[in-house]
């Protein structure tokens, strides 16, 4: 895993580090309590408060966990687990967090890309004809966004929508398997729309994480803008967020490095 990489903010380039735990279980205990801090330093930061049993069981557990330093300061983590569903090896992304004043800079996607790199070249020739599977949930349409730019496939995809922000719905097994992952969740009860992958009421407990127009993620693009107002309702407050399966194969893998090299 590469132990440095560089980002411009504001024609400011900053170095950044970044920490690997495979087992966030095997650690010691003091270990434990500073990730536990780091974490939730850059949750509250990012998004607000979230309640410490939450960042136990669904951040410091059996996941694979990938923090970014500027000098000494936790800025961003990614955390992975791996599921079962409906016999495919899903790469579900639990997280993937961003301070607020290194948003907008790619830390975002290359944590991304590093929380999968062990198990892309392990499968190096395997995915260009069996991608890997990928799914997570996200409010947030710039996550989504470049995730979709990254991906052989994604779904829902916002550069798909048309002039008036609307998509087709998906397809069976996408649905199925966005069914299945609910199920199975500790809220499995919550509501999924077929057009759009859009669950809601995730945030019931919780409603001060609920975007609204003023604290929204919105785009630079007016049209995906207009995507995430028909699904998400930002402008309205809406407990709404997506629901996103995505693949990368060896195309779309390629094409990121060209993007971050160039």
């Amino acid at each position: 895993m590469p132990k440095q990489f560089k980002i411009k903010l504001d024609d400011k380039t900053y170095n950044i580090q970044f920490e690997k735990y495979e087992n966030v279980l095997a650690l010691s205990k003091n270990e434990k309590e500073t990730l536990e801090k780091e974490v939730n330093s850059i949750l509250l930061d990012a998004w607000g408060i979230f309640p410490a049993d939450f960042i136990k069981k669904h951040i410091l557990h059996e996941n694979r966990i990938i923090v970014a330093k500027h000098k000494d300061e936790y800025i961003g983590f990614c955390a992975m687990s791996y599921k079962k569903i409906f016999n495919k090896k899903v790469h579900y992304i639990e997280f993937l967090v961003i301070k607020k004043d290194f948003q907008k800079s790619g830390l975002g996607s290359h944590l991304f890309y590093l929380i999968l790199i062990d198990d892309i070249l392990k499968n190096l020739l395997l995915i260009l004809f069996k991608p890997l599977e990928i799914m997570f949930i996200t409010p947030n349409i710039r996550v989504l966004s470049r995730m979709a730019k990254f991906s052989s496939f994604i779904y829902p995809n916002p550069y798909l929508a048309n002039s008036e922000g609307k998509i087709i719905e998906a397809d069976d097994l996408t649905l199925k398997m966005a069914n299945k992952l609910i199920q199975n969740s500790d809220n499995p009860n919550r509501k999924i729309n077929r057009e759009g992958l859009v669950l809601e009421n995730s945030y019931f407990n919780m409603p001060w994480l609920i975007y609204n127009n003023d604290n929204a993620p919105w785009h630079s693009n007016e049209r995906i803008n207009k995507f995430v107002k028909r699904y998400l309702g930002y402008h309205n407050g809406d407990d709404k967020e997506f629901i996103v399966r995505a693949h990368i194969n060896l195309f779309s893998l390629l094409r990121y490095l060209y993007k971050i090299i160039f």
